[in-house]
């Protein structure tokens, strides 16, 4: 074998080992609970491919500030999204804790449909101070909705009525560095509203 042939033959090896640990390396998922991301109307259009980095209105408040250096002028954006999320439960062999004594199964329906219809608006304004310089002031609900089952459904012990209200207001600024370079950063301060009901299970508390 000549030094050459070496040379592939060890990066060869080295390419089919980087590609397995890749291929079976174990993964991280995170939920995102009740994280809205409808947060621009155009950006709904594209399913918000590349929403930080193509900056082309006021909402990139939200994707990214720094977005505002490449807006022109002041521009103002005001939009809402109306969210009819559909939730459903079938009980496939629900017990209870002291079904083993009582004999007695888990009591209730499935809920029927728990998702509820939600306005989502939405308010950005930018303003270009200077060539380099853009401030930006953004108001959105980045979490939200809410679920209703009714008061003798299976699931009453776990949830009835949740409900998340979330209104964040976000100053924001950015500044051109280079042609191809900016930076931009903002604040947001949030008020948070939650409701979570859900039934107390008296007869497991009198039997314990």
């Amino acid at each position: 074998m000549t030094m050459t042939e070496g040379f592939f033959c060890k990066l060869r090896t080295v390419f089919i080992i980087c590609v397995s640990i890749f291929l079976f390396s174990a993964g991280s998922a995170f939920g995102s609970g009740f994280a809205l991301v409808e947060q621009s109307a155009s950006g709904m259009g594209n399913a918000f491919a590349g929403g930080a980095a193509i900056a082309e209105d006021a909402s990139t408040i939200f994707f990214n500030p720094a977005g505002m250096t490449r807006l022109k002028g002041g521009q103002m954006i005001l939009g809402a999204h109306v969210i009819m999320p559909s939730l459903e439960f079938n009980n496939e062999g629900s017990t209870h804790v002291l079904q083993p004594v009582t004999g007695i199964p888990l009591l209730g329906g499935n809920g029927g449909d728990g998702g509820v219809t939600e306005v989502v608006p939405n308010f950005y304004y930018t303003r270009q101070i200077t060539d380099r310089f853009s401030i930006g002031m953004g108001v959105n609900a980045p979490f939200g909705l809410s679920t209703n089952y009714p008061d003798r459904w299976v699931g009453r012990y776990h949830a009835i009525d949740s409900d998340l209200v979330c209104i964040n207001i976000n100053p924001s600024l950015a500044y051109k560095v280079t042609d191809h370079l900016s930076v931009g950063g903002g604040i947001s301060g949030q008020y948070l509203r939650a409701e979570l009901s859900n039934a107390i299970d008296f007869g497991t508390l009198d039997a314990v």
